[in-house]
């Protein structure tokens, strides 16, 4: 019913690229939750 998807950064950059194909990639229907931590090490 549910498709999940995890995805892991290994920097910023990367995680503002993900985000930008993944926007491009949804609809106004879709449902997207974030969880997780924010972790600067």
């Amino acid at each position: 019913m549910f498709d999940t998807f995890i995805f892991t950064s290994n920097s910023e950059d990367e995680t503002k690229n993900f985000a930008k194909d993944f926007a491009s990639k949804i609809d106004k229907n879709n449902v997207i939750v974030l969880t997780g931590d924010l972790r600067f090490w």
